[in-house]
């Protein structure tokens, strides 16, 4: 029955690539920063105990509104081991606000602190079955490779910070950062479509 529900999830995201390696954790990827255009692998963070894969975009309102608690994330949980990979996943030709050249005049302007990454041909989005923007999966380390333990939205009110009641990804950083399972593993991201190739 498992097995059945994972091809059903596989097939409802059109995702071609598998996230899992054939060892159980999440497949290791190479993008290239948009603001160095140096290549970066999630291997390169085999040291962090929890990493934030987050498929972002430059137009996307949602993910605008998002933007300041991503930074605030990281402020509060980096010097515990902590990691932030935003990916844009949106194809240029569709989306002209994500291109590489904007996608690094944005993390230059906000100072991201964390590399901002182009998946243009989206195979980093597929693998992750990830459709839209914003939307996060949490990986804790476990072994010798990264498992998703927490998938969805950052948290439940986009438009209003103050009134969250739910924060979903931060509850989640500080349950993997303490090694105990994450209460609320899976909830729907809101966001925009991700404009595919």
């Amino acid at each position: 029955m498992q097995n059945k529900v994972i091809i059903i999830t596989l097939l409802f995201f059109n995702c071609s690539l598998p996230v899992f390696s054939q060892q159980g954790g999440v497949k290791d990827f190479k993008l290239i920063n948009a603001v160095n255009k140096n290549e970066v692998s999630l291997s390169d963070f085999n040291n962090k105990k929890v990493i934030a894969v987050i498929f972002t975009s430059n137009y996307c309102p949602y993910s605008k509104l998002y933007e300041q608690r991503i930074l605030d994330l990281h402020k509060r949980f980096a010097g515990q081991g902590f990691q932030i990979l935003l990916i844009n996943p949106n194809n240029p030709e569709k989306s002209k606000d994500d291109s590489i050249e904007k996608m690094a005049q944005k993390a230059r302007d906000k100072k991201f602190p964390f590399p901002y990454l182009a998946d243009k041909n989206q195979l980093v989005c597929k693998q992750f079955g990830a459709t839209k923007t914003p939307e996060a999966f949490l990986l804790a380390k476990k072994g010798n490779s990264f498992q998703v333990v927490y998938h969805g939205a950052i948290d439940d009110n986009p438009q209003v910070p103050q009134d969250v009641t739910n924060a979903y990804i931060s509850d989640a950083i500080v349950a993997a950062l303490g090694g105990k399972a994450v209460r609320n593993a899976k909830t729907r991201a809101t966001g925009c479509v991700i404009k595919m190739n």
